[in-house]
């Protein structure tokens, strides 16, 4: 059982009031002799401070809810160590909470997290969430008076608080650069179109097409789920329909290396055969074999500056239009290959009558 002030006021032979004032170091006449019986006293009886008393009297639980979709996510993990560094360098808390990418279980973090008094919360939404879904989210954390923040992943532009990156601008970059190596066959693997984010980053991407004289095709198009699985999935589903790809831009570097898996198995050399180019830089990509080259996100800054946001004070539950945009960063390692020479004239992209999956196949398998 916990030792209350009251058996140390007991122990003492001081008061209540004395002991409390002491042990939560507030201004008190006190004898150096008596606070010095009172610390060694509470120390001998394992005394720890009832955190939810202190939070009663200060209205707030010093309790950040980090309410994240996949920490299995190498994104998400970086998040969270830097949110959990900055609530640490200001003995802030975090509860984390993980909803496996199902709005359901997000429901029933929120709800959880209102009732353990978080006093904001710090929000990587599920992959499938749609606006109405989002709204329930947002609506709940606003009757319940909690300031939050999304991070990286929004559906709803009217929310409390956006801490994210111009994923238009890395979308471009990752094309850009492809371009520049001399790619004119560049298939993407986007990220749910249901989320901004991953809107964002098809936009860049096609931007850069325009830019270069070549045209975005559907065909070039795959939808992941930003996770291994399916930038598996994706690949295949690329190459099963028989147009020409010599690169693959995958909007995040879990489907990138899912990719890359499925290129391996399919026969692909990379980047001989096709070059993959992914976005995040999490830890792993300069761990395999081909090491990934791909468009860096900031993300333990990221939720350093979440965590230092909430704890601040600066976002309120009735804030709106509150964001922060980083920048992002191309990094380059050895997944994407130099094809110089290569013309535009040369690029089926770029000619008008591609438009259906009976252009030829000429991928080399090996």
């Amino acid at each position: 059982m916990r030792t209350t002030l009251k058996q140390i006021a007991e122990a003492t032979g001081l008061s209540v009031t004395t002991v409390s004032q002491v042990l939560n170091d507030r201004p008190c006449r006190v004898s150096a002799e008596n606070r010095q019986k009172i610390l060694e006293t509470a120390q001998e009886l394992n005394y720890r401070k009832n955190l939810v008393a202190v939070s009663l009297v200060k209205g707030t639980t010093d309790t950040i809810g980090l309410a994240i979709s996949d920490i299995s996510n190498s994104f998400f993990s970086a998040l969270a160590k830097g949110a959990e560094d900055e609530c640490q360098k200001n003995n802030w808390n975090v509860i984390l909470c993980n909803s496996n990418d199902r709005h359901e279980q997000e429901m029933k973090n929120l709800r959880m997290l209102a009732d353990k008094g978080a006093s904001g919360v710090i929000f990587g939404m599920a992959s499938e969430t749609t606006e109405e879904m989002a709204r329930e989210c947002t609506d709940f954390l606003r009757r319940e008076h909690i300031p939050y923040l999304f991070v990286d992943r929004y559906v709803d532009t009217r929310t409390c608080g956006i801490i994210s990156v111009d994923h238009t601008e890395g979308g471009y970059l990752a094309a850009d650069y492809l371009i520049r190596k001399g790619h004119r066959k560049i298939a993407c693997i986007t990220g749910p179109l249901n989320l901004i984010d991953s809107r964002q980053r098809l936009d860049g991407f096609e931007k850069a097409l325009r830019e270069n004289g070549l045209q975005s095709d559907p065909l070039y198009v795959a939808e992941g789920r930003y996770n291994f699985e399916s930038g598996r999935e994706a690949a295949g589903k690329l190459l099963a329909r028989g147009i020409k790809i010599d690169a693959i831009f995958a909007f995040n570097d879990m489907m990138a290396i899912g990719a890359m898996r499925t290129l391996s198995e399919s026969g692909y050399r990379v980047p001989e055969d096709i070059s993959v180019i992914g976005y995040d830089d999490i830890f792993m990509d300069e761990l395999l074999e081909t090491p990934l080259t791909t468009i860096r996100q900031p993300m333990e800054e990221m939720g350093r500056i979440a965590a230092r946001q909430l704890i601040s004070g600066k976002i309120g539950y009735k804030s709106r239009q509150h964001k922060t945009i980083l920048k992002p960063e191309l990094v380059v390692r050895r997944s994407v290959l130099d094809r110089p020479g290569i013309s535009l004239a040369d690029s089926s992209l770029a000619d008008s009558s591609l438009t259906d999956s009976s252009a030829d196949f000429i991928l080399r398998k090996h």
